[in-house]
């Protein structure tokens, strides 16, 4: 059976008899990836579950002068009001209805389909909604081109990488004396923003910080370093200080704050000689000072590399997404939703939350949140179905090897969990997952690989029409 889009001629009726009763079907494409499907019964059909409805329901209520379930109907339509028989008659008869239409159409439905409207005079009437799968045309994707860069990581970003390693293995030691530059000094700290003013609040309220008496320091505030030097165990010094005009912060920019400051501890901080001896300290696997910094800059470069990928991966997305037409049926953006709904539930649980108390906080009802956070959900679902489109076009594969030794090197990871995690990625579902997660890799590798030029060959069977190339930078 072909399907009509709506607004246009309906496609050919489909007809035939169930029980002796007349069933008529008529079907509709909507631009939403869902088939309108209209079904008109005999009045016959729906007397008939009428009865059988209203028999139901005196089963479960009494009827003074008749045993339950033994009522005449005339006697349960008045006890019971015809409005009750005919929605339990309606909800029965409509999974029957859809079940039997749907047997006899062409349409392969992608989720349940909904009851949107039940029309009961003349020929009773049924229309649903079904979700059909979604409309995936990517274009001419292989024809997306866009420059890729490859990282640099800078002499300076290895020396500070360096600074830290150097920083986490210094030594401190109790100081009695009044601290100095280069000194951990632990506060407590209490800071009032526009102290003596109406409007005045509290900005911070921090006890046991161990803080770095570092002139570059800019924490809690520019100037706080200056203040503080000299501060010995138990001594206490309120002071102000005001933030620069040209402050990152707007809504602190120019402020006044008085601070209240007490020193609990204090030691002094003395950084390794930076040799070869540190660097075997470290690892077994260095030997010179030298091999330290080579891995340092490969370890920069290669999360450096990772985080271009990503970003190039995005991009490549986005030029794709511009040459296509994507359609999907509102069923798989309400779960997206909800998939988003609850992702930010967990995030929530973690901090004491739940997402009743972050909507009353943010002052939005449930559904304003929705439709906040469906742009998001709808560019996840155009990202997932165009990878999606993109193993099946580029015929990509993994093998139950390939997902034997993924699963492996994830559970690798974990430790002293590796057994239970091996166990649960062996299971049906993990599996799936993990090859899921294969393919998707898959897929972007092959859209980069693309998107630089390099052209991999399509299977064979494959058939793509010519068009014009899509550029995002030039070549």
């Amino acid at each position: 059976m072909g399907l009509a889009r709506a607004g246009s001629s309906p496609a050919f009726p489909i007809c035939y008899h169930e029980r002796g009763v007349q069933l008529k079907v008529t079907t509709n494409l909507l631009d939403n990836c869902e088939v309108q499907m209209i079904v008109e019964l005999e009045t016959e059909r729906l007397d008939r579950a009428k009865g059988a409805a209203a028999r139901r329901l005196a089963r479960r209520v009494s009827i003074p002068g008749f045993r339950k379930g033994k009522a005449p109907y005339s006697v349960i339509l008045q006890h019971l009001g015809e409005d009750r028989i005919v929605e339990n008659a309606v909800d029965d008869l409509g999974q029957e209805v859809y079940k039997e239409a749907l047997e006899k159409t062409e349409i392969n439905p992608f989720a349940p389909g909904n009851l949107v409207d039940a029309s009961l005079e003349k020929k009773p009437t049924f229309t649903f909604n079904v979700p059909v799968a979604p409309n995936v045309d990517l274009g001419d994707y292989r024809s997306v081109r866009l420059d890729y860069h490859p990282v640099e990581v800078e002499d300076k970003a290895v020396d500070d990488t360096m600074g830290q390693i150097q920083a986490k293995h210094a030594v401190l030691e109790p100081i009695e004396r009044p601290s100095e530059l280069g000194d951990v000094i632990t506060i407590n700290a209490y800071g009032t923003l526009n102290p003596g003013k109406e409007n005045s609040e509290s900005l911070a309220d921090e006890k046991d910080i161990d803080l770095l008496l570092d002139e570059q320091s800019e924490w809690p505030m520019p100037g706080m370093t200056e203040k503080i030097v000299g501060m010995e165990i138990d001594e206490t010094r309120e002071f102000q200080l005001h933030f620069p005009e040209d402050y990152d912060n707007n809504d602190l920019a120019g402020k006044q704050v008085h601070w209240s400051i007490s020193c609990t501890n204090a030691k002094s901080r003395t950084l390794p000689e930076m040799n070869d001896e540190f660097a075997a300290l470290l690892s077994a696997e260095y030997k010179t000072l030298l091999e330290l910094r080579v891995a340092v800059r490969e370890q920069l470069e290669q999360a450096a590399t990772k985080q271009k990928s990503q970003e190039y991966r995005g991009e490549i997305i986005g030029a794709i997404l511009e040459g296509s037409n994507i359609a999907f049926p509102p069923i798989m953006l309400r779960e997206r939703v909800n998939n988003l709904l609850r992702e930010q539930e967990g995030a929530l649980q973690s901090r004491g939350l739940t997402l009743l108390d972050y909507l009353k906080i943010e002052d939005k009802t449930e559904e304003e949140y929705r439709a906040e956070i469906e742009p998001d959900a709808i560019l996840q679902l155009q990202r997932s179905l165009i990878l999606t489109e993109i193993v099946e076009t580029e015929g990509l594969k993994v093998d139950d090897k390939q997902v034997d030794e993924q699963i492996e090197k994830t559970s690798a990871t974990f430790g002293d969990s590796a057994d239970k995690i091996r166990e649960m990625l062996s299971k049906e579902n993990g599996r799936k997952s993990v090859e899921l997660d294969l393919l998707t890799e898959m897929a972007l590798e092959r859209l980069e690989a693309i998107a630089k030029g390099e052209e991999p060959e399509l299977p064979p069977d494959t058939e793509r029409e010519n068009a014009a190339t899509i550029h995002t930078g030039s070549k």
